[in-house]
């Protein structure tokens, strides 16, 4: 829940409407015409509209006001396509009618009045109410705000405008979708010459779900369930701690041939972190960063990554991520990251190093010493990524 207040002392400039241009271009050509033409009802009529002019910019200039707004959104993080409810409260001293219209971009989904009018304000007065709900198709940080209110005389021939509140931002994450965990990994033991199959991740732990309640911290929302049931679930029970999981998205741009690739490997790597969490496993993700260890600071930076033009390679990221305390490495890259694979560090004793390529055709590539390859296609549904 983000919940943001904002105090606005007055409104800007006034400004004329088309109404009002025209009622002051027609009494400025009128007096012309009546002192050319020496017509003594046209001087009046001229004067009558300078008149209306004038006082309709005098009557929204001298009545000053004074509002706070308030926003309220639950949940201020959330999946695609899930409604965010967001209330916002008015309240302060407004003369008159002011017209509202709640700043929002125009790829979301809404449900509700975002425009309208508000009564006349004062401190004794109710606070006014807005309540609407969002959702979004795609992931990212969706802006929501400020609140823009007008005022305009009775005639409609001046107006004046102003932003109200702060820009608040619900976070949406990536999709979340059933995926195999690399419950083994196959390590190649080079002083063996052998392979040896070593378990990574412990068996999965009935966990008990419950609906979201305001107040309930968003590290206990079991996001598989919320994307499952199409509403917001918490967690109510824990699970077995098990082996602690090092995620390395690649975002080098010049990694990823497509952005189709690109986003499959982020939703991707956000199932890993919503699976991996259930289980209790301790994960760190590194995507263009440093280690993230919190899983839902993890798939709040995954909603907004994107491809970096010379960010450093896994090459240069994996040491810090892959520390004794962890035991399974994988590391998700797409087909311009292949070329790169030769050159991966070695992994501490123990580790497991697993390394997926998401890309729409196959490649054929030798795995580094210690390190499992595996393709990943792009087209195909994530849930159906499976391992060899």
């Amino acid at each position: 829940m983000a919940s943001s207040t904002r105090r606005s002392a007055g409104f800007g400039p006034v400004r004329l409407t088309t109404r009002g241009g025209v009622f002051l271009g027609a009494g400025f050509v009128g007096l012309i015409a009546a002192y050319a033409a020496g017509w003594p009802a046209l001087l009046a009529v001229s004067l009558f509209l300078f008149g209306a002019v004038v006082a309709a910019v005098a009557s929204v200039a001298v009545s000053p006001a004074a509002l706070t707004v308030e926003r309220r959104i639950e949940p201020d993080i959330t999946l695609q396509r899930l409604p965010v409810h967001v209330r916002v409260t008015v309240h302060g001293r407004a003369p008159g009618a002011l017209d509202w219209t709640e700043d929002l971009p125009r790829s979301v989904v809404v449900t509700g009045r975002v425009a309208g009018v508000l009564p006349a304000l004062r401190p004794d007065r109710p606070s006014q109410l807005i309540d609407y709900e969002v959702s979004a198709r795609v992931r990212g940080q969706i802006p929501i705000g400020p609140l823009r209110v007008a005022r305009t005389d009775p005639l409609g021939l001046a107006t004046t405008r102003r932003r109200v509140g702060d820009v608040d931002r619900v976070v949406v994450l990536p999709g979340i979708h059933p995926v195999e965990l690399p419950f083994a990994v196959r390590r190649n033991d080079p002083d063996a010459g052998a392979s040896t199959v070593f378990g990574a991740v412990g068996d999965q732990l009935d966990i008990v779900a419950r609906g979201y309640r305001a107040g309930d911290p968003m590290r206990t929302v079991d996001w598989r369930a919320t994307a499952r049931r199409g509403e917001l679930m918490v967690r109510t029970e824990a699970a077995a701690t098990t082996a602690a999981t090092g995620l390395l998205l690649d975002v080098r741009q010049e990694a990823w041939a497509d952005s189709v690739a690109f986003e499959w490997a982020v939703d991707y790597a956000a199932s890993l972190i919503v699976a991996l969490d259930e289980r209790h496993a301790p994960i760190r993700l590194a995507a263009g960063g440093p280690p993230n260890g919190d899983a839902t600071a993890a798939l709040v930076e995954l909603a907004t990554v994107q491809p970096i033009s010379g960010a450093a390679g896994p090459h240069t990221v994996l040491p810090a991520l892959a520390t004794t305390d962890v035991q399974v490495v994988h590391v998700i890259t797409g087909l311009g990251g292949t070329r790169d694979l030769a050159g991966l560090p070695g992994l501490p004793t123990g580790a497991l190093g697993l390394v997926s390529i998401v890309a729409h055709r196959p490649v054929q590539i030798d795995a580094p010493p210690g390190w499992q390859v595996l393709q990943r296609d792009s087209s195909a549904p994530i849930g159906t990524a499976r391992d060899a």
